[in-house]
């Protein structure tokens, strides 16, 4: 059926009234400042070439035509041919550790560098699969909601720092929660998992068991680990110089290899040591994503034409009418006139 896209523009359609009200009020004090000058028939045949209905015509002409433009503005479409996609039948949602030990570079650029490289190749190389992101330290958010139209995944994480969480540390129990929140838990059909990308550093206790419990939800967690086994300085990116403690001395982080192969182990995932190989890293879990569910589904979907032009060029049309169309009678086609 014939729709607009974006009808909630039409609120625009209230500046036709105040047009209208203006126009009102400015003929109503047009007429009473002619008054003072005399009588208005006697003004009339000092100006025989003014009509006030040629006037009002032209402003009905630039209402009609902004009414086009906001009709144009709200995506008029009619439907189109329907096409037949590929969709997927996973929901993959990759938790991002942007805690300040993933700054370290004992991969490189640096272990948050690596991370977002392996995320942007798994999205490209899954498109058909509902794909989201979250960021966590000492607190998770969600950076990407679940969405299968996922294009500006460089641009968006090109911006994600350790800056951006001022909670430090690295919340596993938070970001299963907000990541299992994100799901839809009416969906049966489809695999659920969450993949986190992180050095494994962590300072509570829960994580485990809130991997269980999320296993028993009918989610699937996994994790690669970030980094290597030896403890390496973290740098700090205000000072150029590598982070110290209270006391001063140089803060050192390693990978945590063993709670992230027990944190999928609860889960009911896979543990992969990443950042030493990026092409061997993604092959190894892409691998492992084509074992999990459907990727090669397919559903019909309705594509609709954009109407839009067509709006603006009526609009257009009626504007140069308007132009064209004189204020005063044409003294030469006086009797052909339509307004008096």
């Amino acid at each position: 059926m014939f729709q607009f896209k974006e009808p909630e523009n039409f609120w625009m359609l209230l500046l036709i009234p105040l047009l209208i009200s203006v126009y009102i009020i400015s003929e109503y004090y047009r007429k009473k400042y002619l008054k003072r000058f005399g009588n208005e028939n006697l003004l009339n045949k000092l100006m025989p070439g003014y009509s006030k209905y040629r006037i009002l015509f032209k402003n009905i002409l630039v209402w009609a035509a902004l009414i086009f433009m906001i009709a144009a503005y709200a995506r008029p479409q009619t439907p189109g041919k329907i096409t037949v996609a590929k969709t997927g039948n996973r929901e993959i949602i990759f938790a991002l550790d942007v805690s300040n030990s993933m700054l370290a570079q004992d991969v490189k650029p640096d272990r948050l560098h690596r991370a977002k490289q392996i995320i942007n190749e798994l999205y490209r190389k899954n498109p058909y699969d509902r794909t989201g992101l979250i960021i966590f330290a000492g607190e998770a958010f969600v950076q990407i909601p679940l969405t299968s139209n996922f294009s500006d995944a460089d641009l968006i994480m090109s911006s994600v720092t350790p800056d951006i969480i001022p909670v430090q540390g690295t919340n596993f129990s938070e970001a299963i929660n907000l990541a299992a929140n994100m799901f839809d838990k009416s969906d049966t059909k489809t695999a659920k998992l969450i993949f986190f990308l992180t050095d494994g550093e962590n300072h509570e206790q829960k994580a485990i068991e809130t991997a269980k419990e999320a296993h028993k939800n009918g989610i699937i967690i996994s994790a690669a680990g970030i980094g290597k086994k030896n403890a390496v300085p973290v740098p700090d990116p205000k000072t150029g110089e590598y982070k110290k403690d209270k006391n001063g001395k140089i803060v050192l982080t390693k990978l945590n290899e063993v709670l992230l192969q027990q944190i999928a182990n609860a889960g009911g995932g896979k543990y992969f040591s990443a950042g030493n190989n990026i092409f061997s890293d993604i092959n190894k879990i892409q691998k492992y994503l084509d074992g999990i569910g459907n990727k090669n589904g397919q559903t019909e979907i309705l594509d609709y034409a954009e109407l839009f032009e067509y709006f603006i060029f009526i609009a257009l049309i009626i504007l140069l009418a308007e132009f064209i169309f004189l204020d005063r009678r044409n003294s030469k086609i006086s009797n052909l006139s339509i307004f008096k």
